[in-house]
């Protein structure tokens, strides 16, 4: 095989990123290409974004994959003493050495930042991917359905309950101290979800400032609180590229005091109905595979599983070599 180079990201490189991405995702159901500004949201604009842990992967001039590893300073905070890293490699050079590369290189970056675990997202439909986590010893903590509700059915009323007030605000028309309240609503809502850390305000502000897509916020008040919201979008862009007419319910939160009351299926309801009143026929929402109580919300607005992805863990050793390494070589010997 041609020697392979690694070459560190820079903002001037944004496009091959987007090339790459748009390439080993294209059979992706729900992703789309990335605008410049969406890959600025994810790269060099946000607070914990280290050029040094992300990489090109070059085979005779081309950019042919790309790794990225991002260590998230409000999940050390919280002890998480974890990282998220993210393997893509276009399909005509998988199973060549280069995702084995991207890796190795990034479990290299988290020794280094003294990183004690690695987390990866992985779609069911990627086997590829799969297989190189599973050999660098990665394994399988939870799952993520992606439900979907098809047609233009009336939503079910779902009234607020009593001293609830609904109301809708487009994000883009959000000040920075309005997002640091719902950011705080946020972090209420899901801190006893599974392997939550509290996010920071600053990535719903790159949110805002860096995505086209029509965006809406249904916050629930209760005596100048907020209790709650729903997070919708039209995903304008993917509907253009694709040809479709989705919508996404990106997040919905509730404060744990605040939940058992028919709030969370107010506010659902109205995320939904704007999402309809846009004229469009196909919504989607994600949710943990084990969250039984947020399933029993959605299945009786019509929400069916879609699709599927898993995230695989590892433990980084910080004063032993790797055990994995030694299965690597022998996939790298065998043709894998």
């Amino acid at each position: 095989m041609t020697a392979l180079v690694l070459r560190n990201f820079d903002e001037s490189s944004i496009d091959d990123m987007i090339e790459i991405l748009s390439k080993a995702r294209a059979d992706h159901p729900h992703e789309r290409r990335l605008t410049p500004d969406e890959a600025r949201e994810y790269t060099v604009l946000d607070p914990d974004f280290d050029s040094e842990g992300s990489w090109f992967a070059i085979l005779e001039g081309e950019a042919v994959g790309f790794g990225f590893v991002l260590v998230e300073s409000n999940r050390i905070k919280a002890g998480k003493d974890d990282a998220y890293v993210d393997i893509d490699v276009v399909p005509e050079h998988r199973g060549k050495g280069v995702e084995q590369k991207l890796l190795d290189k990034s479990l290299d970056y988290l020794r280094s930042r003294n990183v004690g675990g690695a987390l990866s997202r992985c779609p069911v439909m990627d086997g590829w991917k799969r297989s190189l986590l599973t050999s660098h010893s990665f394994e399988e903590v939870y799952r993520v359905y992606v439900l979907v509700r098809r047609g233009r059915a009336e939503v079910q009323d779902a009234l607020p309950p009593p001293g609830f007030q609904l109301e809708r605000r487009s994000l883009r028309e959000c000040s920075n101290d309005d997002i640091t309240k719902i950011v705080d609503v946020f972090n209420d809502s899901f801190r006893d979800h599974f392997n939550f850390a509290p996010e920071r305000p600053e990535r719903f502000i790159n949110a805002r400032d860096c995505r086209d897509d029509p965006t809406i916020l249904t916050l629930a008040w209760r005596m100048g609180e907020i209790t709650g919201f729903c997070l919708s979008e039209e995903s304008l862009t993917f509907n253009q590229e694709k040809g479709e007419r989705t919508g996404w319910v990106d997040i919905l939160g509730v404060r744990p005091r605040f939940r058992r009351i028919g709030l969370g299926k107010a506010l659902l309801s109205d995320g939904m109905r704007w999402i309809l009143d846009r004229g469009l026929d196909t919504i989607y929402l994600g949710v943990f595979a084990k969250n039984e109580m947020a399933l029993g919300l959605y299945r009786p607005f019509g929400f069916l599983n879609d699709t599927e992805s898993v995230w695989y863990s590892k433990n980084i050793p910080k004063d032993a070599t790797d055990p994995s390494s030694h299965a690597l070589d022998k996939s790298r010997d065998s043709g894998a």
